[in-house]
C-alpha cells in the first residue's frame, strides 16, 4: 500500500468496480472466466466460498456466494456448458455446484481426507465406434519423402 492508504483508497479509480471485496481477510487463488461468456466470471477464496459475478450488463454484481467447504477453496473450474462448478477444497472435498441456483450438487471427500489442490472438467470421450474393425486400427503411415 502506498503511505497510509487502504486497500479501497488504493484501488479507487473511476469506473473500476470491487467485485472481490467479500473476500477482505482471505487471498483469492483463482479468477475465471465461463466458458464463452465474457460477463459471468467466478473467484475462489481461502475463506472457503466461491463468488459467480455478473460483469454486464449494469454495474458488476455478485449473483451468488458458495458456501460450504469446511476450509480454503484452492482450485475450480467450469463444465463446458458453464451450469456446473467444481471446486477442490483444503477441507478435503470436492463439490459439483450449479451456479445458478447456488446449490451444491454433490459432495465428494477424499478416501485419505488429504487437502485437495485442484480440480478440471474434461470433456466427455465417445466411445470407440465397434461396428468397423478398421475403426480401432491407427491410421496407416505415410512414407516419408527422402
Amino acid at each position: 500500500m502506498a503511505g497510509d492508504t487502504t486497500l479501497s483508497e488504493n484501488y479507487a479509480f473511476a469506473g473500476v468496480y470491487h467485485v472481490f471485496d467479500q473476500h477482505t481477510d482471505s487471498a483469492v487463488p483463482k479468477v475465471q472466466f465461463a466458458h464463452d461468456d465474457r460477463h459471468l466470471l467466478a473467484c475462489c477464496s481461502l475463506d472457503g466460498t466461491i463468488s459467480v459475478c455478473r460483469l454486464a450488463p449494469g454495474p458488476p454484481a455478485v449473483l451468488r456466494v458458495l458456501r460450504g467447504h469446511g476450509g480454503g477453496v484452492a482450485d475450480f473450474a467450469w463444465s463446458l456448458s458453464n451450469d456446473v462448478l467444481v471446486s477442490a477444497s483444503l477441507d478435503g472435498t470436492l463439490r459439483l455446484w450449479a451456479p445458478a441456483d447456488g446449490r451444491c450438487i454433490r459432495r465428494v471427500p477424499d478416501p485419505d481426507g488429504a487437502a485437495l489442490l485442484c480440480c478440471a472438467f474434461l470433456p466427455a470421450q465417445p466411445p470407440p465406434h465397434r461396428g468397423h474393425q478398421r475403426s480401432l486400427r491407427p491410421p496407416p503411415a505415410h512414407p516419408v519423402p527422402p
